[in-house]
């Protein structure tokens, strides 16, 4: 895990291909700004891959692959849809794709600024989920990039770093061991909240984290996605 000279650290383990990790990045961003010490904060975006070396298809038929069938797909859908509208987030599965989204996790860590960073994590969830955008097309990604404001040569270092690659899966050698999917947000390296967890569980976590008070495995699990699949 990587130093900060904040006091406390968030890492957050996601993919953009999945279905509840933009949900469950939007409420964690809303009980962060009602945080007291929220300045206080740094937040490592943590690369996972729903699909390492799984050709694009699709989202619909992929998820009724890994459900197990038609109807299994279709309420995870309208269950995702519903509490995305509460967070003001547009899923459109009719378009959405499921792949490899390693090009993806390589471009947001060839981003230095961190502002620059949060706008295009944002804008990958959003073109791909709202739009219908490629996350698999390179072309695709560095328009994706350049309009959040990601320079051409943090683009063209993306495609070339393999030193950007290892990271990429150093994060998920280290997720591995934790034995959870995505979302996946680990506090201070101490104790961890899996899923698309209500905005009040994120808030109790971060005042714990201050705390520093240790989460047990009986702490509640969300909504969440592995490589199996999607709960609902």
């Amino acid at each position: 895990m990587q130093n900060s000279s904040k006091k406390y650290v968030v890492d957050i383990w996601s993919d953009y291909v999945c279905p509840w990790c933009w949900i469950a990045k939007r409420r964690f961003e809303k009980a962060l700004e009602s945080f007291s010490e929220k300045d206080d904060v740094q937040v490592n975006v943590r690369a996972y891959r729903l699909a390492a070396n799984h050709t694009p298809e699709p989202m619909i038929p992929a998820l009724k692959r890994k459900l197990g069938n038609a109807n299994s797909a279709l309420a995870m859908m309208g269950t995702v849809s519903n509490y995305g509208k509460v967070d003001g987030l547009d899923y459109c599965f009719d378009t959405m794709m499921f792949g490899d989204t390693t090009d993806a996790h390589v471009l947001v860590k060839a981003v230095e600024d961190l502002a620059v960073k949060t706008r295009l994590v944002e804008a990958l969830y959003e073109q791909s989920t709202s739009h219908g955008k490629s996350l698999f097309d390179r072309t695709s990604l560095a328009a994706i990039a350049k309009d959040a404001g990601v320079s051409d040569e943090s683009i063209q270092l993306a495609w070339s770093s393999a030193e950007l690659r290892a990271e990429m899966e150093a994060d998920e050698q280290f997720s591995a061991q934790l034995g959870a999917g995505v979302p996946l947000f680990v506090f201070n390296n101490e104790f961890s909240v899996v899923g698309a967890q209500p905005e009040a569980t994120f808030l109790k976590a971060l005042n714990h984290m201050v705390e520093s008070m240790q989460v047990d495995d009986s702490s509640p699990t969300g909504q969440v996605c592995g490589i199996d699949g999607c709960k609902i």
